[in-house]
């Protein structure tokens, strides 16, 4: 398997006012392709600092982020907004537009990076048939239900063909049943498609659906199992 992501003792200091926070104190770990990873912790210990420092939205303090080859810290801003085209990114908050429907929400990345309206569709309409709703591209969010709406943005994430996707709490704004099936869904994708995916979460039932489970606490890794 291919490395996709090497993260090297990176640190992460805010100041709050005079006073440095340490968010990160020294994380290490690596993500091959076709893994599925849960970084589980509380509020607090670093998990969306980490999220920053792996989506490329973020540099760290010292230490490395290495994503497909490249060292996030040696490049400028441009150069960042680049890489981040190899980083599907699913949130907790669907940021979904609400005029246009779900096969529309879909294309938007490909639109603003060029890709001909042939194209773009039909790559839009397969992404919407890996997570299950080619019957439904047609509707806009108001007429999904919230299940729907976070496999449009999970649809909206993989049209790129990204070298990972990165969930940030996908199923903290879904009832349990719903988030159950996000989660087979979730799961399915990285067993029968190999799409490789980090997900970040506080909710240890949604973390059984991964394969590999890293735990944070105040900034440290303190535990990385196999599930």
């Amino acid at each position: 398997m291919s490395k996709v992501l090497n993260v090297k003792d990176v640190t992460k200091t805010y100041r709050l006012g005079e006073v440095p926070v340490q968010a990160l104190r020294g994380i290490s770990f690596e993500l091959h392709e076709g893994e599925f990873l849960a970084i589980l912790g509380p509020s607090g210990s670093g998990k969306s600092t980490l999220l920053n420092m792996v989506g490329a939205l973020d540099r760290p303090t010292s230490g490395n982020v290495i994503i497909d080859g490249v060292d996030i810290s040696e490049l400028d801003d441009n150069e960042l907004a680049d890489l981040r085209k190899n980083v599907g990114f699913v949130f907790q908050f669907f940021n979904l537009i609400p005029r246009l429907d779900a096969q529309g929400n879909v294309e938007l990345p490909l639109m603003i990076s060029g890709v001909p309206r042939d194209e773009r569709r039909d790559l839009a309409k397969r992404a919407l048939e890996k997570v299950g709703l080619a019957d439904r591209r047609h509707h806009k969010p108001s007429e999904l239900s919230g299940g729907e709406r976070q496999r449009v943005t999970m649809a909206r994430a993989l049209v790129n063909n990204p070298s990972f996707l990165l969930m940030d709490e996908p199923t903290g704004n879904l009832d349990s049943k719903t988030a159950v099936g996000v989660m087979e869904l979730v799961a399915d994708l990285n067993s029968k498609e190999n799409v490789t995916i980090i997900m970040v979460t506080h909710d240890p039932e949604a973390s059984q659906f991964a394969r590999r489970t890293v735990r944070m606490r105040d900034g440290l890794i303190i535990s990385d199992e196999v599930n």
